[in-house]
């Protein structure tokens, strides 16, 4: 009778640990997978494969399941069928998160985000095909669809990595309590504001290219300055030029975060994302001068996904403790710590 009483914790203590180990691979899995989606997009884009479907959703050519398809009704297919699965996956997340909310909230706030990104990226997936923005159509405003739809990729990835994060037993502290520090807030927000807008412009240039390749770079150039061009060309090179702003600032900021060493736990993942950045500078330049090949697009939209899962991993470690003691009121040796404190996390926060 004894021995029951006291194995019975250890028990509840064992199911618990399990419960926490499915939990985190569920979040792994989903992250991966939606990354898995992310890429297929580009598939079905850089195939010509958006329109295998036809103007149906979520039907196929009118059926439930095509028969005698196409290899373009195939990728488009499999395109819907692993988005309805990382759908599941996500919803099943959110229910398990949302049993262990007092436990972990963070796990629940972020698979919460998660989820509402997926029902979102379901709607965009299904307008583009109901409003016929696929196939042929060439028009300024499937540039836009594609490109937000990206955006909305992207968000999904970050608040998926942070699912991982705090699925973790180790998971970092819940809430993260920004608005206690609002310079360094806003350091963030910088940064994730120029991703985004990095992304959109992104995806407007993957659209133009893929409309209108051009065939040399001279020639391609030449078409992004003629007032004559379509849109969709002219518009392309803001992604080249916002790249560069964009990289000085997330450059200069993960610079910071390596030498001025912040947070123990953040500065691998500073490291990281400073590596996946100048192989997306790399990818980028080549992706560019060989005029997109099908390999290094998809290199590059892969860079792309990983430099924002990091972003916002980064993103979710504690932040360096603010002091309570006003900085005039504190002697001269911590006036001069507490500046050194804020200078060390505002380069790591510039990483983000």
């Amino acid at each position: 009778m004894t021995d029951a009483f006291t194995a019975s914790p250890a028990a509840a203590a064992e199911a618990r640990a399990s419960a926490g180990r499915l939990t985190t691979r569920l979040a792994w899995t989903a992250l991966v997978a939606n990354t898995v989606v992310v890429l297929q997009g580009a598939v079905v884009r850089l195939t010509g494969s958006g329109a295998g479907c036809g103007s149906h959703w979520p039907l196929c050519n009118g059926t439930v399941v095509p028969l005698d398809p196409t290899l373009e009704t195939l990728i488009e297919f499999s395109h819907r069928l692993l988005s309805g699965g990382v759908l599941l996956i996500g919803a099943w997340l959110l229910v398990r998160a949302l049993r262990v909310r007092r436990d972990k909230p963070g796990l629940a706030a972020f698979a919460t985000a998660s989820a509402a990104l997926l029902v979102v990226e379901a709607l965009i997936g299904a307008a583009t095909v109901l409003l016929g923005l696929t196939g042929d159509n060439t028009s300024v405003a499937r540039g836009y669809w594609v490109a937000g739809h990206l955006v909305n990729s992207l968000l999904l990835i970050g608040a998926l990595a942070c699912t991982v994060a705090f699925a973790r037993d180790d998971a970092p502290a819940y809430p993260l309590r920004l608005s206690r520090q609002v310079p360094l807030a806003a350091v963030l927000l910088t940064g994730v504001v120029g991703a985004l807008l990095l992304s959109f412009t992104g995806g407007i240039a993957a659209m133009g290219n893929t409309i209108f390749p051009p065939e040399s770079l001279a020639e391609g150039l030449r078409a992004d300055f003629d007032p004559a061009s379509h849109p969709l060309i002219r518009l392309r090179i803001l992604h080249p030029l916002i790249a560069v702003a964009v990289g000085t600032y997330l450059f200069v900021g993960l610079g910071l975060a390596w030498w001025l060493k912040p947070v123990p736990a953040a500065r691998g993942v500073a490291r990281t994302l400073l590596g996946v950045y100048l192989a997306q500078l790399a990818v980028g330049t080549f992706n560019l001068a060989l005029l997109g090949p099908f390999v290094l697009q998809l290199l590059h939209l892969f860079l792309a996904v990983a430099a924002f899962a990091l972003l916002w991993r980064w993103a979710a470690e504690p932040r360096p403790p603010v002091s309570s003691v006003p900085v005039e009121d504190a002697p001269p040796v911590a006036r001069r710590g507490s500046r050194r404190q804020f200078v060390i996390a505002a380069g790591g926060l510039v990483a983000a």
